[in-house]
């Protein structure tokens, strides 16, 4: 039986990985649509609208002193001019060391934040929101 840790995790921006992830969740909801009359007697539901939204910890660093694709990733939420449909992101989420581990959305960075503190690592914590359906993977059927 294999058992995954948050070690085992990764995202992936594209075609690019973001090797170092502190930690990423994704939580999913649907909406309830009453289907209730005035003469009933209990609630009544009916699926409506999904959605997910998630977040990440991811570390900022440079291998090698060579800028990575980090910096890109950041430019489609800390940039100077407006989002655009176009900054919309591919999100590769990974459980295990399997590709069939993969939990793969479109989505929007709705905020990031660069914490750096002495002494510690400098990390970016970040929103996001799903954009339409989950894409085919490993996880999701």
């Amino acid at each position: 039986m294999t058992f995954y840790t948050g070690r085992t995790g990764s995202i992936k921006i594209g075609t690019s990985t973001i090797e170092k992830v502190r930690d990423w969740s994704l939580e999913t909801t649907v909406e309830l649509l009453s289907t209730n009359t005035i003469d009933s007697g209990v609630n009544t539901f009916t699926p409506g609208v999904k959605g997910a939204t998630g977040s990440a910890t991811v570390m900022y660093y440079r291998s090698s002193g060579a800028a990575t694709d980090f910096r890109a990733f950041l430019s489609k939420i800390m940039k100077r001019t407006a989002i655009e449909s176009t900054d919309r992101v591919k999100l590769t989420l990974n459980v295990g060391t399997n590709d069939g581990d993969d939990i793969i959305v479109n989505a929007y960075i709705t905020s990031a934040s660069v914490s750096v503190s002495t002494g510690e690592l400098s990390v970016v914590p970040i929103n996001f929101t799903v954009d339409g359906e989950f894409l085919e993977n490993g996880v999701i059927a």
